[in-house]
Formats: structure tokens, sequence, C-alpha cells
């Protein structure tokens, strides 16, 4: 039996499946195949505000509910 993730972000658009209730930027970066050190900006989507992260920003993923579909608030992309 597959196990599904606890929590889901939004990178670029694409929802990648994560099982803590942290990210780092670096995590952001190794899920997205970004290259290292590359600017991470993190967008809200309900207001269209953006801001570049720092290197040692720790983010909380959106936690999934079982059979919801979670709600689209942040996606992080590549500067």
């Amino acid at each position: 039996m597959a196990q599904t993730a606890d929590y889901e972000v939004l990178i670029e658009g694409k929802a990648y499946p994560w099982n803590k209730d942290t990210i780092s930027v670096g995590d952001i970066r190794e899920l997205a195949h970004m290259p290292t050190g590359a600017q991470v900006v993190e967008e809200d989507l309900r207001d269209g505000t953006e801001r570049a992260l720092a290197e040692d920003d720790v983010l909380h993923p959106v936690k999934l509910e079982g059979g919801k579909r979670p709600t689209k608030r942040v996606n992080f992309r590549q500067r």
C-alpha cells in the first residue's frame, strides 16, 4: 500500500508531496531541481504579493486533509 504525504508544496505550479511540517529553501530547490544558490521567491496566490526568501528561511507547507483538495495559497518559484 502506498504511503501518502501529510503536506503539499507548490513549486512553479507543480504540487510536490512532503512529509514534514516545515520546509527549508534548500529543500524547495532540491524538490524542484533548481540550481544550488538560485533565488527562491514565495508568491502569495491570494493577494499577488511576493517576497524573496533568505537562505535560512523555514516555511510551513500546506497540511493535507483526508479526502479534500488543498487550497493553493502559496507558490514558490525561482527568480
